[in-house]
């Protein structure tokens, strides 16, 4: 009996890629369904029976509580911080935490592990021995990433005895640490970021393909979290060939409408183990929302990173980044409010099954158009705040 199959068609999967990665005859791969997400498949042909897939699956509730017995438990910090550099504050889509931790772990000969644009505006992680490659995995992207080999290059760099900073989404550091469970992993430093939902790379796709049909050009890069309008405005910007496409949250901008609606993201984020304040990683990170209404001295409006210290490996890396940082010392109460997952899974919107129903059957157009179209409301809000801009009376 193949036991991933319970999982790699039901609703609990992640699509991580864990069992990707362990399986030692290469039978299981990557297949995208019909809503646009990598999950997996099996070539039985090749497939030996050995359910080491099945055993690194974090969606296993048995594997995950493993985790979570072999987890710490509650915070041993929590913190505002941000980097000394405002430059990389404002290259960085909250407080620049991430650079100011993979710099430092650079700098002692290390290895970076995070997600990237690829060909295609598609999102991949990859390893990065070097400053140029670690700038690729700055700022958000919200689209989930295909983990490819990098589990695999990860366990051979630590075998080396080199130290390997992993950052990735939470289900992605459980399948991780589950890969990596028979390994040394003293040098593995892990830190998950705080996910509102993984989204559907063929529903982004759509998105993009969309764009640059009213555009008439072609897309060459993306970028979810500007701040042209500042820190708290969700900014995106495509920039085309020879020309440009923005939006913001504030104005109901297509993408951002669906995923903070919580239509575009994966069916395991609504029952994600991983959604509360008990972490399995060495440090959280995320955007301190809220940080403005608590103690608005310090809000620039650049941007601040919340970091959640989980272990005491994590304590040693943020005292070795010290000097690169400006950290205050929080409540975990200041933080979750405004952080959802670490309460507990977002709550799937009503009109979720009949969105996914009419894209499979009518396509990524139709629901683009359909679902986040501009209400009475919405459209004389807009028409104010692009008023208000040109006069310079907001930003």
């Amino acid at each position: 009996m193949i036991k991933l199959e319970e999982v790699m068609d039901s609703p609990v999967c992640y699509g991580c890629g864990a069992c990707v990665s362990m399986c030692p005859s290469d039978a299981v791969y990557m297949r995208t369904d019909k809503k646009g997400f990598r999950r997996p498949g099996i070539l039985k042909s090749k497939c030996t029976g050995c359910n080491l897939c099945y055993r690194t699956c974090p969606a296993v509730k048995a594997n995950r509580d493993a985790l979570f017995s072999a987890s710490p438990g509650s915070a041993k910090a929590v913190l505002s911080v941000r980097n000394r550099d405002n430059d990389i504050r404002k290259n960085s889509s909250s407080g620049g935490l991430f650079t100011a931790l993979s710099d430092y772990v650079l700098a002692q000969g290390g290895v970076v592990c995070g997600a990237v644009w690829l060909d295609g505006l598609s999102v991949g992680h990859i390893c990065a021995v070097n400053a140029e490659d670690r700038n690729r995995m700055r700022q958000s992207k919200y689209v989930q990433s295909d983990i490819g080999c990098c589990f695999r290059e990860i366990r051979t760099y630590l075998n080396s005895g080199k130290t390997v900073l992993f950052t990735g989404t939470p289900c992605q550091t459980g399948g991780l640490r589950l890969f990596l469970r028979d390994s040394d992993t003293r040098n593995l430093i892990l830190c998950d970021v705080l996910c509102g939902g993984n989204v559907s790379p063929g529903l982004f796709k759509d998105y993009i393909s969309y764009i640059e049909k009213i555009k008439r050009d072609q897309a060459v890069s993306v970028c979810f979290r500007t701040k042209k309008y500042g820190w708290k405005e969700h900014h995106i910007c495509v920039k085309l060939k020879n020309k440009v496409y923005e939006g913001a949250r504030s104005e109901n901008e297509p993408f951002f409408s669906l995923y903070l609606g919580k239509y575009s993201i994966r069916d395991s984020c609504f029952s994600c183990g991983f959604a509360s304040d008990e972490r399995i990683t060495d440090i959280t990170m995320g955007d301190f929302w809220g940080i403005d209404k608590i103690e608005p001295e310090i809000d620039d409006d650049i941007g601040i990173s919340l970091a959640i210290v989980n272990t005491d490996k994590g304590a040693r890396l943020m005292e070795g980044i010290a000097p690169q940082i400006y950290a205050e010392e929080r409540n975990i109460d200041m933080a979750v409010p405004r952080q959802i997952n670490l309460r507990s899974a977002p709550v799937p919107p009503k009109k979720r099954d009949l969105f996914w129903d009419e894209y499979a059957n009518r396509g990524g157009f139709c629901v683009l158009r359909r679902y986040t179209k501009f209400g009475l409301a919405k459209r004389i809000r807009f028409k104010c705040v692009k008023a208000l801009r040109s006069v310079g009376l907001r930003r």
